[in-house]
């Protein structure tokens, strides 16, 4: 969430566990949903890994099953003791098999398909906005969808009549 706030955008945090989304990015106006997924780092293969498929459990098992492109717009998944993101559009995120493994060492001659994803906030950059961030007019509860604010109408109105 703090990552997302430090691009100026606004967060918003689903209730419950049922939607396939953990967080809602409010870029502009324009609502992107996000999946969150920590990696785990791997000893045998010297490499961060992070499941990639939803997990529904309750009392007697664990149930997984792939997303949906429907699903979520990004996935991000984030390595806690690199404390980097990897930014992944959904489409890229559901095409790996059951996992995904992040390399970060550089020992490797080519570099794995999931590199071009680190730190790749700038796929979801375009939807944010330009220049500096304005800070509107607090307003209250229930008028900030409408044009009319209704506690002017009613003084308005209470001045009409005096």
């Amino acid at each position: 969430m703090l990552e997302a706030l430090k691009h100026g955008w606004s967060v918003l945090r689903p209730i419950g566990d049922h939607l396939p989304y953990d967080l809602v990015f409010d870029i502009s106006g324009r609502l992107v949903k996000v999946q969150v997924k920590c990696a785990w780092f791997d000893q045998p293969s010297q490499n961060y890994v992070a499941d990639n498929r939803r997990t529904k459990t309750n009392r007697r098992q664990m149930v997984r099953e792939p997303y949906r492109e429907s699903d979520f717009d990004y996935a991000l998944v984030y390595l806690p003791e690199k404390n980097v993101f990897y930014v992944y559009p959904v489409s890229v995120f559901i095409g790996f098999g059951s996992e995904i493994h992040m390399v970060e060492t550089e020992r490797r001659q080519r570099k794995p398909r999931s590199a071009a994803y680190r730190d790749a906030w700038n796929l979801i950059a375009p939807w944010a906005p330009q220049g500096e961030i304005s800070v509107g007019t607090p307003v209250k509860f229930g008028e900030a969808g409408s044009r009319v604010i209704p506690s002017q109408a009613l003084s308005e109105l209470l001045m009409e009549k005096v």
